[in-house]
């Protein structure tokens, strides 16, 4: 073999390496150029009506101008949202699929239940993070406790008197609130209810304490004064109450109960295809008409990137972990 054949022979193995290294890449891109071809699922994995449904269908709309393709909303209701979530997990990965996932079925619910069929890690790619909801502590507007120190102060007297009421056994609300309890000592009764619309009537009557409620259901009471909310729980004010102080600001730091969506599609969904999803989503929840729509119903829009996304549920993963061991609660 003379020299000038060896080095056609070399560079025509080059040639053939490059094209095999770039074939994946244009084949990704194309993906890309294409997609969206047809419609888009948005899972929904709690009841229609509710504020996660109501967010989910303004962002959908949104996102189906720039994708050029229906984002039809589908409620797959039960198990606290992971029915919903095990679906989505077992979707092709075409970014075809998306679940509307929250702190419950995403970080709470796996750590208590073993048997779930889906792992949020291992089955689920984060998009983006839609929204940040405000919750806080309600009580009736006639109660002698006026701020958590009192309350935490009344429940110290009276240890297993004083009740708190959430949505559920094993929810983000109850673990937070177990793990408030057992970092201050305190011994409260829980009472868990199937939903807000339940709790309102027990807690105007007297029959319950206080009740971590959604600012959204206590909002209109508090306004008539039937209400009123003695902390946030989130890490900054509230756009629609600003005057409300944060759970930090009330004297209790590190006791913020986030409430949260994001979008997720199943693992193995093309990259170029979830940052072209995570790029739409943005883009929906920039857009004002969607950002007023979104507060109206307590959920305000979080347009941050999906690396700060994924850093952030890192993060709560961790901080979800510590509390439910420390807890000991389980489902």
């Amino acid at each position: 073999m003379t020299r000038q054949h060896r080095l056609r022979t070399v560079l025509g193995q080059l040639a053939h390496a490059t094209c095999l290294l770039i074939a994946p890449a244009l084949a990704i891109n194309a993906i890309a150029a294409e997609f969206p071809e047809k419609p888009i699922r948005l899972i929904v994995p709690f009841a229609a009506g509710g504020s996660t449904d109501v967010t989910a269908r303004v962002i959908g709309n949104a996102m189906s101008q720039s994708l050029k393709q229906p984002v039809i909303v589908e409620n797959r209701t039960g198990a606290a949202g992971a029915i919903g979530a095990a679906a989505v997990s077992k979707s092709p990965a075409d970014g075809y699929t998306i679940l509307v996932g929250g702190v419950g079925p995403i970080l709470v619910i796996p750590e208590l239940d073993a048997r779930l069929p889906y792992s949020p890690e291992k089955d689920l790619e984060p998009i983006a993070q839609v929204s940040n909801n405000d919750y806080g502590l309600i009580v009736r507007a006639d109660s002698p406790v006026h701020s958590v120190k009192e309350y935490v102060s009344q429940a110290k007297a009276r240890p297993a008197e004083l009740s708190y009421t959430t949505t559920g056994v094993g929810g983000p609300l109850h673990v937070g609130m177990e793990y408030f309890s057992l970092a201050n000592g305190l011994k409260l009764n829980h009472v868990p209810y199937q939903g807000e619309s339940q709790i309102v009537p027990d807690l105007l009557a007297g029959r319950v304490d206080l009740a971590v409620m959604s600012l959204t259901i206590a909002s209109p009471l508090m306004k008539s004064g039937k209400l009123r909310m003695l902390a946030l729980l989130n890490k900054q004010r509230s756009k629609l109450e600003p005057e409300i102080p944060t759970i930090a600001e009330a004297g209790f730091p590190g006791h913020e109960i986030p409430v949260w969506l994001g979008f997720f599609v199943p693992k193995g969904t093309p990259d170029a295809v979830v940052q072209k999803l995570a790029q739409a989503t943005r883009q929906a929840i920039s857009e004002p008409d969607v950002q007023r729509r979104m507060l109206g119903q307590g959920a305000e829009p979080t347009p941050i990137s999906r690396a700060q996304y994924v850093q952030f549920l890192n993060t709560e993963r961790t901080r979800w972990k510590k509390q439910i061991a420390e807890t000991g609660i389980s489902r």
